[in-house]
């Protein structure tokens, strides 16, 4: 009882902020308004605190696009810090249901904090869309499926469980329960990369605003951050699982122990050979490994 008042509490007091920030100044199609609009945001953004000490002239235009860019990369760290959370806790729980809540209440908290970056919050009939969105794609496989994830994810996993240097790839049942965190832990952090860039962009854009403009660039978008975030974060998963193998019983799974860490190694030389290929440095992955620790 106490810990599903617990969750109550969690889930219902951001959604509270969230609706006590002020509503949001939606663009208008017809041009003669923008000027009014571009004036009513100027205002708004001139009390923003992540814009104090800019100096910037939010009267002109081109002042409105630059802070509307800072913004922007304060939202992206959210994102990104968000999503690598939802991979690494749900790539080694895999706990089906409840991991699907837990992405619920953490996308929950994302959409706040972003509104709150921005100070203003999406339109009710948008972010009812975009959880019905999120609600099915979190608790019906079918969706999942339709988002063709793992095609997306594959050209990842195919580097890093080939070892350097060798042509056959990493097998086994060692490796199996590598790939099974690693895809689960994709699939959520996608999930929620996407809501994320969606809410930024409803918050954020002084285009009028497509859905299906914006769950097309978001897919997109999405894409391109989880192989980053997969390759980056990868290494703290199998961490953690031969951590958790370690911990059942060392004389009982000794062998178990055994076949996780070689697999595990073979795995983390082709992760540092997929990073250099992307351009991330020996010196990133170090400090991304640190950070979630």
């Amino acid at each position: 009882a106490i810990l599903l008042l617990i969750f109550a509490v969690v889930l219902v007091t951001p959604i509270v902020i969230y609706f006590k920030l002020p509503k949001p100044i939606n663009l208008p199609e017809d041009e003669a308004e923008k000027e009014k609009y571009y004036q009513q945001l100027a205002k708004r953004l001139n009390r923003n605190k992540h814009l104090n000490g800019l100096n910037l002239d939010l009267n002109k235009k081109e002042e409105l696009d630059k802070a509307l860019d800072v913004l922007q990369k304060k939202a992206n760290e959210t994102i990104q810090k968000t999503a690598t959370s939802v991979f690494l806790t749900t790539a080694v729980s895999q706990n089906g249901k409840l991991d699907a809540l837990t992405v619920l209440v953490t996308q929950t908290k994302m959409v706040w904090e972003i509104s709150h970056i921005y100070w203003q919050r999406p339109a009710i009939r948008d972010i009812l869309n975009l959880y019905a969105n999120v609600g099915g794609t979190a608790f019906l496989a079918s969706e999942v499926e339709d988002l063709d994830i793992s095609r997306q994810i594959e050209p990842v996993l195919n580097a890093m469980f080939k070892s350097p240097g060798k042509s056959l790839p990493v097998v086994g049942h060692a490796a199996h329960i590598i790939m099974d965190s690693i895809l689960e832990g994709s699939v959520n952090a996608f999930l929620t990369l996407r809501v994320g860039i969606i809410t930024k962009r409803y918050c954020g854009t002084l285009e009028v605003f497509d859905r299906k403009k914006a769950r097309s660039s978001a897919f997109i978008e999405a894409s391109g951050l989880l192989k980053t975030l997969v390759v980056k974060s990868s290494g703290k998963v199998i961490n953690s699982l031969i951590k958790a193998t370690k911990r059942t019983g060392v004389n009982t799974v000794k062998s178990g122990v055994s076949a996780l860490e070689k697999a595990a190694q073979n795995i983390k030389e082709g992760l540092g050979e997929l990073a250099g290929k992307m351009g991330i440095s020996k010196k990133e992955m170090e400090a991304a490994e640190k950070e979630e620790n």
